[in-house]
């Protein structure tokens, strides 16, 4: 259905001045980790990469780079500010909203001073906090934690919560995560 919206468009010469944004629900496990669904397919809720990643496509012929994978930190959070600077809108004052734009990325720019990313999910207590290397999913208030090096250990499977090694790591990412 996308590509008759889009053969829509070049139809009636509107491809190069509509952007169209394509955002899936949410991430989903086919397996991984010993079940089948997204985050709220296990007790405790969890975190897990395949289930929190959301697949996005942004496209603008003309004005956004075709065939580039952005591997930067997002969030869904961010995408009310990019679409307002994208179209050149003013921001939202005063509502203290979440979110940062990232409509450098759309038009082929580096995005500078993004290295972590928050996610507050709608799985009650469930925080987690990301940078490129780590992620600490706090349940709050008794767990249970989760800390995972995401550079040793892509796929999640060795959690770090409880070694002594990793407190200063936890107390760090779990401040920044408050």
């Amino acid at each position: 259905q996308i590509g008759r919206i889009l053969g829509a468009l070049d139809v009636r010469g509107m491809r190069q001045d509509t952007l169209v944004c394509f955002f899936s629900d949410n991430g989903f496990s086919c397996g991984q980790h010993g079940f089948w669904g997204k985050g709220n397919g296990t007790l405790p809720r969890n975190m897990y990469e395949n289930s929190i990643r959301v697949p996005a496509i942004l496209s603008q012929p003309g004005r956004i780079p075709q065939g580039r994978v952005a591997e930067d930190l997002l969030s869904a959070y961010d995408f009310c500010p990019t679409l307002l600077e994208y179209l050149g809108l003013p921001a939202i004052e005063g509502r203290n909203l979440p979110g940062r734009s990232f409509a450098p990325l759309l038009e082929g720019k580096e995005l500078e001073g993004r290295d972590e990313v928050v996610i507050f999910d709608e799985y009650g207590p469930v925080r987690m906090i990301r940078t490129r290397e780590w992620k600490f999913v706090y349940r709050h208030a008794y767990g249970p934690h989760e800390l995972f090096d995401l550079r040793n250990d892509p796929g999640e499977r060795i959690n770090l919560a409880d070694d002594p090694a990793q407190l200063e790591r936890i107390r760090d990412l779990k401040a920044r995560l408050e």
